[in-house]
């Protein structure tokens, strides 16, 4: 009886596993493969994890390079909004779906991301360039910095090369130049502490090669604002703060692909943030001797045109957490302490507000002792698949399984053979934790497909086997 039942169970596995081949085998073989890549590209990052599961085929197709170009090409279409906050002594990283039609008592549904067990940070600066985190902090003791890059979608990390000289007293920039399509990290470190308008500067570029820091120059002297470890980045220029002659504040604009410096003077205002307003560099500041606020917008980039909106941020205090949509609605969430937890979208042309609550995150927030110390704000947050080239000598950092897990991938596969392992890996152990079934095809590896052909083997070797007891016992 029982070998009976074991054989049907084989069966019906063999089955399954035969079915599911042949349904997408047939999908890649009847549709044109330019549909295939625009249905697929349609899903999630988290849900291409687990097609790469179905067969080797669809694994080769969805790290091939027209469908990670095809992929980011669509996610542009859904931003999302990311959030960055400590909470109990952790960092937490959330990101929420950034609207694009708006209804009465909206609320959406935050992801978390997770990274690691990072305790006992001070976050320096926190950036969010073309779907990667860029983060600088100080370890516990804050006798060290740290710089890393975080893809979420495949979760790969990078930990950047140590700056010479070793010194605490930098700013760092993290940029995208679209033209290459090359990230950049821009360093400026204080030479003379007791000059501020010295600096020396270096820059990385990742995808190239080893990851080392080369030397520029800039051609004039300023002294960085004190919340200018806010840059922004557009079109493949990097927007930061600056002063010059201790009371005129200016932009300074550095171009990604030239490495050039180059500035633009604001006289009698006083800039409290930069934004990407519908693509171009936004201003908000405060004009000196108005009673309101007022967003700037550089329309001109060459004669330096501006057009000026009146606006007033309704909550005081968290100006400098404004930023903007690519549909032009200005964007700030509420206090880190409110419950519940919602974002602030307002338009300038129709002067209007909206309020879009943010659940999924309430086990993470309180508003007892334990509150945020740290938050971070981004919109326009975008899901990519692709993941950076590393040279052999370039490790990543190794704190969890899935990170040690790629540093061996990455000496051993191409790089984009290693697009969305870490994110099927995380995929399958979080099916695994919640209890739910998960087969071992939902790992995300490719070897899985040779342990399905070994399982397939042993059945038949047991039918095989039981056919031949059978007929020995009725000889």
């Amino acid at each position: 009886m029982n070998i009976q039942k074991d054989d049907w169970m084989d069966r019906r596995k063999i089955v399954r596993r035969n079915t599911q081949s042949s349904a997408s085998t047939y999908v890649l073989e009847k549709l044109h493969i330019d549909l295939v890549i625009e249905i697929l590209s349609r899903l999630s990052a988290k849900s291409i994890a687990i097609c790469r599961c179905v067969s080797k085929q669809w694994n080769s197709l969805l790290v091939s390079q027209d469908f990670v170009e095809s992929f980011l090409r669509s996610s542009l279409s859904r931003p999302r909004i990311w959030f960055t906050f400590r909470f109990d002594g952790k960092w937490n990283f959330f990101s929420s779906p950034q609207p694009q039609k708006f209804g009465n008592n909206l609320s959406v549904e935050a992801t978390e991301h997770h990274m690691g067990s990072y305790e006992n940070w001070y976050m320096k600066s926190c950036q969010s360039v073309h779907g990667f985190i860029f983060m600088s902090y100080n370890s516990k003791g804050m006798t060290d910095r740290t710089q890393v890059i975080w893809n979420p979608c495949t979760r790969q990390l990078i930990t950047l090369p140590k700056l010479e000289p070793e010194n605490l007293d930098f700013n760092s920039f993290f940029a995208y130049d679209p033209t290459e399509k090359q990230f950049k990290v821009l360093c400026m470190t204080v030479v003379n502490k007791r000059q501020t308008t010295s600096y020396k500067y270096q820059v990385l570029t990742l995808g190239t090669g080893p990851l080392l820091w080369r030397n520029i120059e800039c051609p004039f002297m300023y002294r960085l604002h004190d919340k200018s470890n806010r840059g922004i980045c557009i079109n493949g220029v990097l927007y930061f703060i600056g002063w010059i002659k201790c009371s005129v504040m200016i932009i300074i604009c550095f171009d990604v692909s030239s490495e050039k410096f180059s500035f633009i003077k604001i006289e009698n205002a006083f800039i409290v943030t930069l934004i990407n307003y519908r693509g171009k560099l936004g201003v908000y500041l405060v004009v000196y001797g108005s009673p309101r606020g007022e967003v700037w917008v550089l329309d001109d980039t060459k004669n330096d045109n501006w057009s000026k909106h009146n606006f007033v941020c309704p909550y005081s205090g968290q100006e400098n957490s404004t930023w903007a949509t690519g549909t032009g609605e200005l964007v700030w969430p509420s206090s880190p302490w409110t419950q519940p937890f919602y974002v602030v979208y307002y338009n300038l042309e129709r002067q209007s507000f909206r309020r879009v609550d943010i659940k999924g995150m309430e086990n993470k927030v309180s508003t007892g002792k334990d509150r945020y110390d740290g938050f971070f704000t981004f919109t326009n947050h975008v899901e990519n698949l692709m993941v950076l080239p590393l040279h052999k000598k370039t490790i990543p950092i190794q704190d969890t399984l899935t990170n040690r897990v790629m540093e061996r991938e990455t000496l051993t596969r191409s790089p984009l053979t290693q697009t969305a392992y870490a994110s099927s890996y995380s995929t399958t152990r979080s099916y695994k934790s919640s209890g739910k079934r998960c087969s071992d095809r939902s790992i995300g590896e490719d070897e899985q497909d040779d342990i399905g052909e070994k399982r397939g083997d042993q059945a038949a070797e047991r039918r095989e086997r039981s056919t031949k007891r059978g007929k020995h016992e009725v000889h």
